[in-house]
């Protein structure tokens, strides 16, 4: 073990010359944290089953950084979304705590004697993510998908045609059905950073205010998510912010504190840029709370949008083709290969 000590501190050092040259401290602070969690494990007798594991990540984060570095977008891109919980172990750590409902109690079994068998939850903060444009990689969902799967066959339901005459659906079939839908669309789904609560605007003005402290939240009966109260959202919104509208704001003297800046030998138009698609990346979840009207009293509901300062996303959003979609297409191209075939026959 201590003969191979030289290349590790090797590596080691590597990538903190490399963490140096990040542009912000978060992103600095960020993987200096997780670089060193990997050489302690990999340095850890305890735990050298990892140590190849950890090695080889430890290898991938510095091509990254040191690409990211050299100025390439995509590979920046990858710095940018593994720091802010867009992919890896930090993701998984804001998706934790929206997979149930507090309060709520548990969907029944669909297997009476099998206590897996229960369906997924899904939170009132997953259900709006699910079902908006802005939180999703594709098509958003239309909220009766999420009681009942479109994988689901029309036999699932004890109701239908083909259940009385085919008889019932596997129960197991259908907890495994309903769990890889589940599973699926998490993975086409975008996560936020923080939740928000609506106040209705102040006497005279026109904008409803967005608050995110740990009061607002308590009085709305919201829990927090992601990343809440670190500053760490508004922090990308100010360094994807413009130049005309950091020179507004200061104007205004709106800013409480100094607005953060890039630490980066890259140009700031390349880093403002990355960051702003990067918001793109990053729904912004708010709760806006029950309200009266003339028409009677509204639940609360939470909502889904995208920053203002995030970049417009350059293709929509689309669903990918299911098993029934690619069979259609399957028989047409068939169809018209032998209608072309035919055709040159009879040309011959």
């Amino acid at each position: 073990m201590h003969g191979d000590l030289g290349p590790i501190f090797s590596l080691y050092r590597s990538c903190l010359r490399q963490i140096r040259r990040l542009p912000t401290e978060y992103l600095r602070q960020f993987f200096r944290l997780r670089v060193g969690d990997d050489v302690r494990a990999i340095l850890d007798p305890k735990r050298e089953h990892l140590r190849p594991t950890k090695i080889s990540r430890v290898r991938k984060d510095l091509r990254k950084l040191e690409a990211a570095n050299a100025g390439i977008a995509k590979c920046f891109d990858y710095v940018l979304d593994t720091a802010y919980g867009r992919r890896g172990p930090l993701r998984w750590e804001i998706l934790d705590p929206l997979r149930s409902e507090p309060g709520a109690p548990l969907p029944p079994r669909i297997i009476p004697e099998v206590e897996s068998s229960r369906p997924p939850v899904y939170s009132r903060e997953m259900k709006a993510l699910f079902t908006s444009e802005s939180s999703r990689k594709t098509r958003a969902l239309p909220p009766a998908a999420l009681a009942h799967p479109p994988t689901l066959p029309p036999r699932a339901n004890p109701e239908s045609p083909e259940a009385r005459i085919l008889g019932p659906f596997s129960k197991r079939r259908e907890v495994n059905l309903r769990w890889r839908f589940f599973q699926a669309e998490l993975q086409r789904t975008l996560l936020p950073l923080q939740v928000a609560v609506e106040k209705p605007p102040a006497s005279g003005g026109l904008r409803a205010l967005r608050k995110t402290d740990a009061d607002a939240l308590a009085q709305a009966g919201v829990r927090p998510v992601g990343l809440q109260h670190s500053g760490v959202f508004e922090e990308i919104e100010a360094l994807a912010s413009p130049p005309s509208k950091q020179r507004r704001a200061s104007g205004e003297g709106t800013a409480e504190q100094p607005a953060p800046k890039f630490e980066s030998h890259l140009p700031t138009r390349f880093l403002r840029r990355r960051y702003q698609q990067l918001l793109a990346r990053i729904p912004v979840l708010v709760y806006k709370p029950p309200r009266q009207t003339p028409s009677g009293t509204h639940s609360g509901t939470f909502q889904v949008s995208l920053s203002p300062n995030a970049a417009k996303r350059s293709s929509p959003a689309h669903r990918m083709a299911g098993e029934t979609e690619l069979a259609w297409i399957q028989l047409a191209q068939q169809t018209a290969g032998t209608a072309s075939k035919k055709k040159r026959g009879m040309d011959g």
